[in-house]
């Protein structure tokens, strides 16, 4: 595969996501908003550093989208009692519970969706690939 592929497959991907998890419209909201809110949907009360850590994303990134998030009503950032350097955020429980929705969708009506040229065993071949492309590259994260 060529890098390029690897770019245009990553698009494509990232459409079928965001319909499988009605990201669109005026409530949508980009990657990396998705990628810090769903880490915190999942790892309730992380700090800065944690969300980092588990996203990849640069610490710049990820405060400044906790700040923004903030402001809008979604999270809450409140100080860490056993280290005031630290803060803590959370998600209100509302924010949860539609982002935890949101990221258990399945994906297969996305990609009949996107690819309505498959046929139903050609699009469950695609899940089961696309499943096994993401267990290897997350133990070869761990590993690494």
């Amino acid at each position: 595969m060529r890098a390029a592929d690897l770019h245009r497959l990553a698009r494509t991907l990232r459409e079928i996501a965001l319909t499988a998890t009605e990201n669109t419209g005026e409530e949508a909201v980009n990657a990396g908003e998705l990628a810090v809110l769903e880490d915190v949907a999942r790892n309730p009360g992380s700090t800065m550093s944690d969300i980092t850590a588990r996203t990849g994303l640069a610490q710049s990134l990820v405060s400044r989208i906790v700040h923004g998030m903030a402001d809008a009503g979604a999270l809450t950032i409140h100080t860490d009692q056993q280290d005031r350097r630290k803060v803590r955020i959370d998600l209100h429980p509302r924010a949860r519970t539609l982002i935890l929705e949101r990221a258990s969708m399945p994906i297969a009506d996305a990609i009949a969706e996107r690819a309505p040229g498959l046929s139903a065993s050609e699009r469950d071949a695609l899940e089961r690939h696309l499943a096994e492309a993401e267990l290897l590259l997350r133990k070869g994260a761990a590993r690494g």
